[in-house]
């Protein structure tokens, strides 16, 4: 199988997702948050919060939260391109580190919804998720790399 950066970014990108969604509802169910990922997702996209509108607002949110992960997931494995495949993991965990702070970050200056005095636990539990995302998409590009030889 020829190499191929694009297409296991794109992988390792929506495994992450999905891996974040389950984790976010697991956190949503528990109580420690009110809000998840693919929320923001649709925030950053439409300004609007579907997922509290029945099943298709929940399969937008996690469309839009599963799109935006793969990009990020593209990113990242071209930027590894430029470095090397050592270190991978702990490379997932800044990046998504600086993912979580750069979306924060303009979500709070844009003033969009959800990112409006911010309680303590959803700053924790989306910061969690972010680091479980950089997990999982290192995780995923490993197994692609010793398995398909995709990077």
């Amino acid at each position: 199988m020829k190499k191929d950066r694009l297409v296991a970014g794109g992988i390792a990108g929506f495994i992450a997702s999905i891996t974040c969604d389950i984790v976010g509802i697991i956190y949503k169910s528990l109580g420690w948050t009110d809000r998840t990922f693919n929320d923001y997702a649709t925030i950053i996209l439409t300004y609007q919060v579907y997922s509290k509108e029945g099943i298709f607002g929940i399969i937008l949110s996690m469309i839009s939260h599963a799109a935006v992960c793969i990009i990020f997931g593209v990113i990242f494995a071209y930027m590894i391109m430029f470095t090397s495949i050592n270190y991978l993991y702990l490379k997932g965990l800044g990046y998504s580190l600086v993912i979580w702070l750069l979306l924060n970050t303009f979500g709070t200056i844009l003033n969009l919804p959800l990112f409006r005095k911010m309680p303590l636990s959803v700053a924790y539990s989306t910061l969690s998720t972010a680091l479980i995302y950089g997990f999982m998409v290192s995780l995923t590009l490993r197994i692609i790399d010793k398995k398909m030889h995709l990077l």
